[in-house]
């Protein structure tokens, strides 16, 4: 098998995928994406992190995302699909939304090809008030996302929030704050974490 990142051939495997699933990564490639696992509080919202984004996550990201590189929409959750599955048991996953020109220029929603493999059940309802797309965006224009969510689903009882980058806090605390409205328990998760929190 050719790695969908190095295009190089395989010449050694994990355990892991020999024993449990293929990984679409070389060895060489998967040991480049470290994992990081840990709990960042902003505000009143606890995020649980996976990965630094920097180096091998950032440049992955980049050419799933902006690349459209569609056959990447596996390796992200690859080491950490089987511990959401089991650690948010009987939570609904609500994916933050993306913009419509996002959704347009890429053809795909990255995040739910993202997830997949996360076997919980998705939530739908929540929405931006106002189509923002933050790429490129200061920290004033991103306090904008503090106030720019309406979620009009059922009340949950708990409901896993999730997203793909921690950059700023904004998005996801202005979907937490969101969201606890209308469910006991909102837990927040982020695949990666860019490591300058302004809020």
């Amino acid at each position: 098998m050719r790695c969908l990142y190095c295009d190089r051939m395989a010449d050694k495997v994990s355990l892991k995928s020999l024993f449990l699933k293929e990984d679409e990564l070389c060895i060489d490639c998967r040991s480049r994406l470290v994992l990081k696992r840990r709990k960042i509080r902003v505000q009143e919202m606890e995020v649980e992190t996976f990965y630094d984004y920097d180096g091998m996550f950032k440049s992955l990201l980049l050419q799933y995302k902006e690349c459209l590189d569609e056959a990447l929409k596996n390796v992200f959750l690859y080491e950490i699909a089987d511990y959401i599955n089991l650690r948010y048991m009987g939570y609904k996953v609500c994916l933050i939304p993306s913009s419509r020109k996002k959704l347009e220029f890429r053809g795909f929603n990255h995040l739910e090809m993202m997830f997949e493999q996360v076997k919980l059940k998705k939530l739908q309802g929540l929405r931006m008030k106002d189509e923002l797309c933050q790429e490129g965006m200061g920290l004033n224009e991103r306090m904008k996302m503090l106030d720019n969510f309406v979620y009009d689903g059922k009340q949950e009882e708990k409901i896993l929030l999730a997203d793909d980058v921690l950059t700023s806090g904004s998005t996801l605390l202005g979907a937490y704050r969101t969201l606890i409205l209308c469910s006991k328990t909102v837990k927040v998760l982020s695949v990666a974490y860019k490591n300058n929190l302004l809020i």
